[in-house]
């Protein structure tokens, strides 16, 4: 058996929460929507179904659960804009639905439509203003690994850091990466994102050989609930002593499980460890 990606290990963790206690009285199954849209750019939508948290899986297995057929729909004001379905491998789903022509707009409320399986489910957000992180600092730790920290700037919204690696078009929470509203500018730590790693091989470090792109992400306060909440759940995840038994909030209709949220998002890339773009 191939080993699961802590990605896929967190997915079961977090939306099988419920199914867990669910599949003991019955299990039933549900639609789990991961989906943004960030000011400037067009909605990214992925949806998959979540399992039982106490059986054994494969990683084919596990991409089964990919809904890949679904009619998915972005509505603002009088626009409306249905999504297209497509591959992308740096997505844990591999697999997501986009949009180009309704694009985010501070202020804005967005309504996402899934329709699939002949059920219909709804969401609504709103894009906060954007922020971006100040000043960026790199320190080798040694030859080949250095640690980031930067400068977050005041925010009358909560906020949270991503990360992509190697160009990836997927931005990752990075660890420890989520942050509540401050008066005040804070330096934080940078830690690498768990994202698609195995347990075994996680560090908070980065290595030189990384391009490194950071994106700081403002939200509302569910989305702060949520992701909050996420992690401390991954966190605890790794815990024996205090393992994550809290269920996520979710703002999807219908009984489906996840998060649609508009985000104000600013973008630094570290290049190989000496370069600040």
């Amino acid at each position: 058996m191939r080993r699961v990606p802590i990605y896929i290990c967190v997915l079961l963790a977090l939306v099988g929460c419920i199914a867990e206690r669910e599949h003991n009285a019955g299990y039933r199954q549900r639609l789990v929507v991961e989906g943004s849209i960030e000011a400037g750019r067009g909605a990214i939508v992925a949806l998959s179904l979540n399992t039982p948290f106490d059986e054994e899986y494969e990683e084919d297995d596990l991409r089964d659960l990919v809904v890949r057929w679904a009619k998915v729909t972005v509505e603002s004001g009088d626009r409306s804009e249905v999504l297209v379905g497509r591959g992308n491998k740096d997505y844990p789903t591999r697999y997501i639905y986009t949009g180009t022509e309704i694009v985010g707009e501070v202020g804005e409320s967005y309504t996402l439509t899934v329709e699939y399986s002949g059920r219909t489910w709804r969401a609504t957000t709103t894009i906060p203003a954007p922020a971006e992180l100040g000043d960026i600092t790199i320190t080798p730790v040694r030859d080949t690994l250095y640690t980031v920290t930067a400068t977050l700037p005041p925010t009358s919204t909560p906020c949270m850091i991503e990360c992509s690696l190697g160009g990836s078009s997927y931005f990752a929470p990075t660890m420890l990466g989520v942050y509540d509203v401050s008066d005040r500018t804070r330096r934080v730590t940078v830690n690498r994102p768990m994202g698609n790693l195995y347990v075994n091989e996680y560090m908070t470090l980065f290595h030189v050989r990384d391009t490194v792109a950071l994106k700081l992400r403002t939200m509302g306060d569910f989305a702060y609930e949520y992701w909050n909440l996420w992690q401390n759940n991954v966190i605890n995840s790794l815990n024996p002593i205090y393992p994550a038994v809290d269920n996520l909030p979710t703002n999807i209709s219908n009984n489906a499980m996840g998060i649609w949220a508009g985000y104000g998002s600013s973008v630094r890339v570290v290049s190989r460890g000496n370069e600040v773009e």
